[in-house]
């Protein structure tokens, strides 16, 4: 099974990134969008996983967010990785609440480091992916729109770590949720 642990989003903040996609497309480039229902913040990939190690992996989740608070957070900027000069992600930035949500990512990693999967190379910076750039040619109006774009600050509240199953389908992945763990 293919499995990721994300922070999932209300589906008021799905619908606002979904409108924000859709004005994105319009300015053109090579760009594979995320589908507004698949939104998300990703804690931990996990990648390919056997079955046999979702019990330990849900005690993990679970352990994790009994330790916290829900984070209130706020969308307020969108931008690329590693840069808007050759971008190969284009993302929502969050605001407030950044340090409480690297604590909880840096928690889960560990607990997943005991379990047998490895530490990430990068520390996290909280983002969620709007899409993914193929091509770096043909972005110009994308980019001029990215750099000139202003948002009235939106709350966020993140409430849950969910476990998700992803299957890759040639129109998509599917996202099933496996397990969720409320925050304290």
């Amino acid at each position: 099974m293919r499995l990721f642990i994300a922070l999932p989003l209300t589906k008021e903040m799905e619908e606002t990134l979904g409108k924000l996609i859709f004005v994105l497309k319009q300015k053109g480039g090579q760009v594979k969008w995320v589908a507004p229902k698949n939104i998300h913040l990703t804690a931990k990939f996990l990648g390919e996983v056997d079955e046999s190690k979702v019990p330990d992996i849900k005690n993990a989740i679970q352990m994790v967010a009994g330790k916290y608070p829900k984070v209130e957070s706020s969308f307020d900027k969108i931008g690329g990785f590693p840069d808007l000069v050759r971008p190969r992600v284009i993302w929502a930035g969050l605001t407030g609440g950044v340090e409480a949500v690297q604590v909880i990512v840096d928690d889960l990693e560990e607990e997943m480091f005991k379990l047998g999967f490895a530490r990430e190379d990068k520390r996290f910076k909280p983002h969620i992916t709007l899409g993914r750039v193929k091509e770096n040619y043909g972005l110009g109006d994308l980019v001029t729109y990215i750099k000139n774009y202003h948002v009235e600050p939106m709350t966020i509240e993140l409430a849950h770590l969910v476990l998700f199953k992803s299957t890759l389908t040639p129109g998509g992945p599917i996202y099933e949720r496996l397990f969720s763990a409320k925050f304290m």
